[in-house]
This record gives structure tokens, sequence and C-alpha cells, in this order.
């Protein structure tokens, strides 16, 4: 009788103490997941920002270097969190203590098992995506946030035939190039925008150009109204009862608000980029329309023809703004244009104020982006705010121009055993 409530006491002790140890082991159990979320989302989520603009950089500076870029995306990250436990029951029994027991040792483990899949770009994915023009409906992303000199100066060859150093786009210039005249337009533009003076907006014009000669107003039915706006077209009613069928078009449009449609700053705007002055609203085209032949001649015109690039020609463009080791000019490991002086001319003077990508030997400790290349470590500064936001309106660019019909590739999975 005596052993048999002993016993009993000691389980009448061990039950709660159990009870305790499944709730804290449920209680774990049941928080894992959303901690799990807390403590990662937010690290791959920098990781990944990080990683970009560094592959950006780095493809950048190689091609200030004439090497191939190469892009590996991340498109899937899977992590598993695994718990497991193990225990052991050592008391209640024996030469345990009278009225006490021991419960035995426990161990819980957690681990995050990552599995990474990487697409290497390759083939015509990368060449379309790489070398096909922009589309001027892209500018709309000023409106988004992006600044409008940085995105104009490293988007376009040319506006109006006033070039931006189109040179600067090949991998090996062989004689300088300049685009003051051009920046200064831009700059103006930035200016007025700066002042809320204009604003960049979708909308739709009726083109006189591709006009129908008069049609009697008593010959056109509904059918007819049907199938123009169908087509894309409109009629309008003309004097003597008469109407003309006219193209609709839906572009961009810079307009101008009205206490600056005659400042000095749209004037000079107008005068370097060859419009017509005193215009409220002037359409932005490219120059891969299918009216490209209307190039505004020296009186001007009431469109913006652009010379849009690629985002490869965008690419090497920035890459001139990577200052380039006085090493690696000496050894001519960099391609290297030389000026009429008969000294090395300096790129970088194409993108500044905009981009500056700096170099040297030790590893810096407060850059904003770093990367390592051809034995020097190339850096955006932590305070060159113009040099990071082109970075990012570029990893915009690029993912809006793979946007249109991209297709994956084979994947490369690498499981991450910790």
């Amino acid at each position: 009788m005596e052993t048999r409530a002993q016993s009993m006491t000691t389980w009448r002790e061990l039950t709660p103490r159990a009870v305790v140890l499944l709730a804290l082991w449920s209680g774990v159990s049941g928080c894992v997941g959303p901690n799990a979320v807390r403590y990662t989302r937010l690290r791959y989520n920098e990781v990944m920002r990080d990683t970009n603009h560094q592959q950006l950089l780095l493809n950048i500076v190689r091609l200030r270097y004439a090497d191939s870029p190469v892009v590996i995306d991340l498109p899937n990250i899977t992590s598993q969190f695994e718990v497991a436990g193990r225990g052991n029951y050592l008391g209640g029994y024996g030469n345990q203590t009278p009225g006490r027991a021991s419960l035995g040792f426990g161990e819980l483990t957690l681990r995050d098992s990552p599995t990474l899949s990487y697409h290497p770009r390759e083939g015509r994915e990368i060449a379309k995506a790489l070398l096909t023009p922009l589309a001027s409906e892209l500018f709309i992303v000023v409106n988004a946030g992006a600044n409008i000199e940085q995105l104009l100066v490293m988007s376009l060859n040319d506006i109006n035939d006033v070039p931006n150093a189109p040179r600067a786009t090949t991998l090996v210039p062989r004689v300088p190039d300049d685009n003051a005249l051009f920046v200064r337009g831009i700059r103006l533009l930035a200016s007025l925008r700066d002042r809320d003076a204009t604003e960049l907006a979708y909308g739709t014009n009726d083109d006189s150009d591709d006009s129908s000669d008069p049609i009697p107003r008593s010959s056109v039915k509904g059918r007819d109204l049907l199938n123009a706006a169908r087509d894309g077209y409109v009629y309008r009613n003309q004097r003597e009862g008469q109407m003309t069928l006219l193209k609709r078009e839906k572009g961009i449009y810079l307009r101008i608000r009205p206490p600056y449609v005659y400042s000095p700053e749209m004037e000079e705007v107008a005068r370097i980029f060859r419009l017509t002055p005193g215009l409220s609203k002037y359409r932005i085209k490219s120059e891969l329309s299918e009216d490209v032949n209307r190039v505004p001649g020296p009186l001007g015109d009431d469109t913006i023809y652009m010379n849009l690039r690629s985002v490869l020609q965008i690419m090497t463009f920035l890459s001139k703004g990577v200052c380039v080791p006085e090493e690696h000019v000496r050894s001519g490991i960099a391609p290297v244009t030389w000026g009429p002086d008969g000294a090395p001319f300096n790129w970088t003077r194409i993108t500044a104020g905009n981009f500056f990508v700096h170099a040297q030997k030790h590893r810096p400790h407060d850059a904003e982006v770093a990367i390592y290349y051809r034995g020097y470590w190339f850096y955006i500064a932590p305070n060159d705010v113009n040099s990071r936001a082109v970075l990012t309106i570029l990893e915009i660019l690029v993912a809006l121009q793979e946007s249109d019909g991209r297709t994956v590739g084979p994947l490369l999975t690498l499981p991450i055993r910790g």
C-alpha cells in the first residue's frame, strides 16, 4: 500500500509538468510559421535588392571594359522551415527521492532549408531584352516618380536630331563625343517639371495628315461610324454639309500649363529641339513609328521625335561614367579614346551629374553598391543619390522591357543545406 501510494503521488506531480512540457512544445511549433516569416522575409528582400543592384553595376563595369554582360535571374526562392524535437524520460521509479521525480531532458531544433532557382538568360531571350529599343510609352514612368533628366539622358540618342553623345553607346568609340546642348535642353525641361509647369499624359488626337477627301454628310450612315471607330478612325464635320474621315491616334503628350507657354525656358527648349514655340501641347513619338519621314525641319514642329536606345545601349552609355583606374589605362586593359589634344578622353563628363562609379584598390566600407572586378573595387558612393536613382530607373526599364512576352527557360535549382 505504501508503494502504491508513493507511485500515485509521483504521477500526480509528474502530470502537471508533462502538461507544461506539451504546452510549450505545441506553442513553439504553432508560432514557428509566423516567426519564420517575420525574421526571414525582409532579409530575403534586402538581399534581392542588393544583389540586383550589384549585378547591374557589374555588367555596366564589364561593358566599360568591352566585356560581355551576363544576367542570371533568381525567379524562385523556396524556404522550408523544419521543427524537430526529442526527449528522454528519466524518473518516477527506482532510487528517486520520495515525492520527487525528474522529467528527463529534451531538445528542440529549428532549421531553414532554402532552395534557390537560378535562371541564366541566354540566346534569343536576352537578345530581345537587351537589343529591342524602348517604346516612348515607357516615359510615363516619369509620372511614377522617375527623374525626367536622368531618364531622358540615359535612354535617348537624340531628340529631333539634337544628339546625346550617340558614340558613347558603342563599346570602343574611336572619337570623342559631346552632349552639352542636349543636356541643356533636358535640364530646362526638368526645371519646368520641378515647377509643375509641364506634365506627361496619354491622350488621343485627330491626325489631319491622314484625313480623307470631303464626304457628303448624308452618305455617312451609322454603320460607317461604327466601322470607323473599330479601325481607329473618326468622322468630323466640315463646312457645307460635308464630313472628313480622320485617323485617331493614342499617344503620349507633353502638356505645357498656360502660364509657362511663353516662358523664356520654354522658348529656349523650342529653339534647342527645333519645336514650334508657343504651343500648349507637343506629341511625343519614337523615330521608329510609321511617320518617321516627317522629321521636323529647321522651322520647327509640334512633335518631339525621340531616337530611343535599347537596354544594352543604355548600359553601355552609363558605362562611360565608370572611373577607369590609371593602371588599366596605361596597360590598355580598358578601351581608351584619344582626344584632339593627344590625351585620353574623359568619358565621365558625358554622364556627369547623373551617374558616376568610383574605383579603388581596397574594399570600400560605406559604399551603397560595390563589386570587385579586375583587381579593383568599383562602387557608388553612399551620398551619391543620383547614381543610385539611375540604377533604380534602369532596373524598372529592364523589368518593363522584359514583361512583354517573356518566356522562362531552364532553371538551375540549388538546395542549400544548413
